[in-house]
């Protein structure tokens, strides 16, 4: 089946599509990636700001690409280039991705979670197939839970605990009976089911790719969830990991956590009638995480102390805040900076509502630089300092990010 490409805020139309029915099917869906228009008499698809990866009924799919790419790919290697940068940052960022409601879930464990390794490279791999990829390499090194559950019986026969109250309860009138507890050593565990279920609702649809394995014996007898109850059974599954030795329990948060993830941004609505493997991803916000994770990377060393998206009220009533992307400071200068997953690569590019804000975060901060940090496929073009009419104490510059190297480029 055919793999459609396409990137952010390109338009698609059935004309596009082999089986046309894969584009009336998307319609239905309702996904939070696209916006619907009516052009020219016809319909069509806006993709929003998502990159990721669709599975159509017929088979095929839809792979969404970053928008910084879409003027410079006219062939394979260029695609190639662009999965490249958009796995390093999928790799970087992925627990972030995960919904907020739960992002304190972690600290019952008192863990330090850090990224499995990414797959061995082949940055030919679709989207897909590398998230697949990414997948079992977490899989292999997964030690499945397993603990003693409870299993309460009333058979003709008399096996482990007898419950008294019960048996006087329900085998009044047939005293052949025995009510009876017992208690066997088993798989099927929160922490088990999320990854079973993962298997089977996005890894298992990707058919195409030949990077599936089949499951190990064991795992046959581990059920499946209705995706009403991920929360639930992700919440259970980190109780369960404060019974194991702390490194074994780190481990497995690890790849439950990106199990996790992988189920909670399929954003397909219920009224989809097949379930096809969906990983949609909000790019504004992953580049924002992206940058500030490399920023820590790049100052660790130099004493500086950084704090992403920190509160400061702008009212003395304190009804208003305003929090910038990134706070940067060492003992003698305090860095604001705005992130901004924008095409800025001149002066003339930058919009006058990002001016006025990155103004207002140095002026209430007091900072002595501020930043507007946008995306960059140049590894040649610096920072840029931005000269104001009337002068400033605040230092601004124009900060690319190489997003092929995953790094500020700094001016010095």
């Amino acid at each position: 089946m055919k793999a459609i490409i396409t990137f952010e805020h390109s338009y698609l139309t059935a004309a596009d599509f082999d089986d046309e029915q894969d584009f009336d099917w998307l319609i239905e869906q309702n996904f939070d990636v696209f916006r619907i228009e009516r052009k020219q008499q016809q319909w069509q698809l806006k993709v929003r700001h998502y990159i990721g990866v669709i599975g159509l009924p017929s088979g095929g799919q839809v792979e969404i690409l970053p928008k910084l790419a879409q003027a410079q790919i006219t062939h394979a290697d260029e695609v190639t280039q662009t999965r490249q940068w958009v796995q390093q940052m999928l790799t970087a960022v992925w627990q972030a991705l995960l919904p907020k409601s739960l992002a304190n879930l972690a600290n019952q464990l008192l863990i330090n979670p850090a990224a499995p390794n990414p797959p061995p490279s082949n940055h030919s791999l679709s989207l897909s197939e590398w998230l697949q990829a990414y997948f079992w390499q977490g899989f292999a090194q997964y030690v499945p839970n397993q603990q003693y559950q409870q299993f309460e019986q009333n058979q003709p026969y008399l096996q482990g605990k007898l419950l008294v109250k019960e048996q006087l309860q329900h085998n009044f009138h047939q005293p052949h009976k025995f009510y009876h507890q017992t208690e066997n050593f088993a798989m099927d565990t929160a922490g088990n089911r999320l990854v079973k279920t993962t298997i089977e609702r996005v890894i298992g649809s990707m058919a195409s790719s030949p990077l599936s394995s089949p499951l190990p014996p064991q795992w046959q007898a581990v059920g499946t969830v209705a995706k009403d109850l991920y929360d639930i059974l992700f919440s259970q599954a980190l109780q369960e990991l404060t019974a194991l030795p702390s490194l074994l329990a780190q481990r497995n948060y690890t790849f439950i956590s990106f199990c996790y993830a992988l189920l909670t941004l399929q954003q397909a609505s219920s009224q989809g009638q097949f379930l096809t493997p969906t990983w949609l991803v909000n790019m504004p916000f992953a580049f924002e995480k992206w940058v500030g994770r490399k920023i820590h990377e790049q100052f660790v060393g130099q004493n500086f102390e950084l704090v992403e998206q920190k509160r400061q009220p702008l009212t003395v009533q304190q009804g208003l805040t305003i929090k910038p992307d990134i706070w940067l400071k060492s003992a003698d200068k305090l860095i604001i900076a705005d992130v901004k997953w924008k095409k800025t690569a001149t002066f003339n590019d930058i919009s006058l509502a990002d001016m006025y804000q990155l103004l207002t975060y140095a002026s209430e901060f007091d900072a002595d630089e501020a930043w507007l940090i946008v995306p960059t496929l140049s590894t040649q073009l610096m920072a840029q300092q931005i000269e104001f009419c009337q002068p400033k104490k605040t230092r601004f510059y124009l900060m690319p990010f190489a997003v092929t190297q995953g790094c500020l480029n700094l001016f010095h």
